[in-house]
């Protein structure tokens, strides 16, 4: 174990490796009033975030303890795209439900959950960019186009993709997001176009000790 940990570590470190990530939550917060929710239930504000552009997200019960975090992207002035912990999203969807149709009931505001419809797939390392670049269509990769926690609507393969460039490791990443069908398929690309790069498949407890080097929560 720990020599495959190590392994996978360095691969991810130095090149470049690949992870399967759809086990986390997701829920679809659509309408006008979206931003004003997440506002109301999150520590953080949301209203000015630019669409395009990711948060980390805090939520907390109702004795100041945290509830649940994850990444959360604004696909639109009226969407969002939330990420919630793997084993959280029925909790965080039954409290954002509770408190939508009990305490605020004036906004306007649906709750879906588009967990099972999203299959992720994440690449993180120096040589990330490279792998998907050819393979992405009608989005521009670069730092300048593609900022540091920022999301993307285009193609991979010719599949539907939402994509993040987001880091759990600290290194360059990005998480895949196409249709639960083409998970399969898609990974499977990626991992061969990555060969020449030097792709590793790397499991939980590398992925706990690389966000632990870097000091993530």
């Amino acid at each position: 174990m720990r020599a495959a940990v190590n392994r996978e570590c360095k691969a991810v470190r130095t090149a470049v490796g690949i992870f399967d990530a759809s086990t986390p939550g997701k829920i679809e917060v659509v309408g006008p009033d979206a931003a004003e929710f997440m506002n109301r239930m999150y520590i953080n504000s949301w209203a000015k975030l630019e669409p395009g552009r990711c948060r980390y997200g805090i939520m907390l019960r109702e004795d100041g303890f945290i509830l649940d975090d994850g990444i959360v992207g604004r696909i639109a002035a009226d969407r969002f795209h939330v990420t919630t912990t793997t084993g959280g999203v029925a909790r965080v969807l039954s409290t954002m439900e509770d408190f939508l149709q009990t305490e605020w009931p004036e906004l306007d505001v649906w709750l879906t959950s588009t967990t099972d419809q999203w299959a992720v797939i994440t690449v993180q390392g120096p040589e990330a960019r490279a792998v998907l670049a050819p393979l992405v269509q009608g989005i521009d990769l670069s730092n300048a186009a593609m900022p540091h926690m920022s999301v993307r609507d285009g193609r991979i393969l010719d599949v539907p993709m939402r994509l993040f460039r987001v880091s759990f490791t600290g290194e360059l990443g990005y998480e895949v997001n196409v249709p639960a069908d083409y998970g399969l398929a898609v990974s499977q690309t990626i991992y061969q176009a990555g060969t020449r790069h030097g792709i590793m498949p790397y499991g939980t407890e590398t992925m706990h000790v690389l966000r632990a080097e870097k000091g993530y929560i």
